[in-house]
């Protein structure tokens, strides 16, 4: 009896002392965390003044403070624009963090090598751009080699030109988000010819979102290409920054046995710049089965043609649906030009 009492007792002092222990835990962290916000509140302003030029001394890092840091340069190199301010974070970076992001890519969690590309490139960490290359070599996911040819584009353009020039399992999603860290994509105009479909469409796709008119003649050559993709792309982009004399470069994709997709751009392209003389390559797809091709054909009409066409194909056409169409949209189209 007196052993089973014993027993009792001694679990009632352990679990005492196991509450004891979590209690005065709780209150370490507590402190840790408060004298690690109080650190990073300093730190905030030292790096402020040491990115303005007010300071010339580099803020000290405590270790094990090193997530506060990242926090702190993230927040600080979104909120500027100045010059001046980001070269001063990316001289700070590299003089204090290269060990602990040289740490990170070899890191074997891969959210943490993830994180620290990302890091990398926003600081412009460019002395590990050889190390990074070397991992696109090794056997690793397809994910992380997407990230890293991004990473390379931000801190050494060269490498990633050479990687986007190699047979590669990068998609063009990957390729557009990759070209679209570069401001400027004249080197990647120049080597055009020599990089892999996929970074050619996403040059393609980056020159239509930018509207970058200065690359014309390139897009113009691309119209007429072998690969299908990398015609449609090109076309795409020329519905955008192409003059009006270039309509005459769709001509030959308003005919039967081109893609629907080729059709349709074309079509676009005819509607923004209006010439009248397109008429004639515009009827044969009024009554197209495609209901996109169909749509566009009926916009480029109105626009090239005016009423009097959608009038004409109302009356005459063979087809019933585009007659019907012309007429439901003359109507729309007169209503609007009624005055009340």
């Amino acid at each position: 009896m007196r052993w089973i009492i014993f027993f009792i007792f001694l679990l009632v002092v352990l679990q005492i002392g196991a509450l004891v222990y979590l209690v005065f835990q709780k209150r370490k962290r507590v402190k840790q965390e408060e004298a690690r916000l109080n650190w990073q509140r300093q730190f905030q302003d030292e790096l402020y003044d040491f990115a303005t030029g007010e300071k010339r001394e580099m803020p000290h890092i405590v270790l094990g403070n090193e997530d506060l840091v990242e926090l702190e340069l993230f927040a600080f190199t979104n909120l500027t624009e100045t010059v001046s301010h980001q070269e001063r974070i990316y001289q700070y970076v590299e003089a204090k963090l290269l060990p602990y992001y040289q740490v990170q890519i070899r890191h074997r969690r891969i959210d943490r090598r993830l994180n620290a590309y990302e890091a990398i490139a926003q600081f412009r960490l460019r002395p590990v751009a050889q190390e990074l290359h070397q991992k696109l070599g090794k056997s690793i996911s397809k994910e992380e080699k997407d990230v890293i040819v991004r990473t390379l584009v931000s801190i050494a353009p060269h490498l990633a030109i050479g990687e986007a020039k190699q047979v590669n399992e990068i998609s063009f999603f990957g390729a557009v988000l990759a070209i679209g860290r570069s401001k400027d994509l004249t080197a990647w105009i120049e080597e055009f010819e020599q990089l892999t479909e996929s970074f050619q469409m996403g040059v393609l796709q980056l020159i239509y979102d930018r509207e970058e008119t200065q690359y014309l003649e390139l897009v113009r050559s691309k119209t007429t290409d072998a690969h299908p993709e990398i015609r449609k792309r090109a076309l795409r982009a020329l519905t955008r920054i192409g003059l009006e004399e270039d309509w005459k470069l769709y001509t030959p994709y308003l005919e039967d046995d081109t893609s629907w997709v080729e059709q349709m751009l074309a079509l676009r392209f005819l509607e923004n710049v209006a010439p009248k003389e397109s008429v004639v390559y515009i009827l044969p797809f009024v009554g197209s089965r495609s209901w996109w091709v169909r749509t566009a054909a009926f916009d480029a009409l109105l626009a090239c043609g005016g009423l009097e066409q959608l009038a004409l194909v109302a009356k005459d056409h063979p087809d019933r649906y585009a007659k019907q169409k012309a007429t439901e949209r003359l109507a729309k189209e007169m209503k609007q030009h009624v005055v009340i």
